[in-house]
């Protein structure tokens, strides 16, 4: 079988296939209509675990009010540590001074 040079990259003639002509698939305006239809499609958990993964790359560039509104939704709360603090007791004082030899052990 011999390659023919189209001057089209494989994604384009994938792409003329699929679509008739129309190549703003990417353009397309996501509304909630839309994100429900698409959660729809997702039969399983498995699915849905890596469509939220997928999804969720981008959470960091969301603004903090909308942030808020996703946690709220996913029911997070902040995680309380409570570290319990262990306190010695008392450390005896050494007697620093020399000790006098009573004893008569010569």
């Amino acid at each position: 079988m011999q390659k023919v040079e189209t001057g089209c990259s494989d994604m384009e003639l994938i792409m003329d296939m699929l679509c008739d002509g129309n190549t703003d698939v990417h353009d397309d305006i996501i509304d909630e209509g839309k994100a429900i239809h698409i959660l729809k499609q997702l039969d399983n958990t498995d699915n849905y675990f890596y469509f939220l993964k997928a999804i969720l790359k981008n959470y960091e560039k969301l603004e903090v009010s909308r942030k808020k509104v996703i946690i709220e939704m996913l029911n997070i709360k902040p995680e309380i540590i409570i570290k319990e603090k262990i306190s010695n007791p008392r450390k005896k004082h050494k007697n620093n001074k020399p000790k006098l030899n009573t004893s008569e052990e010569y």
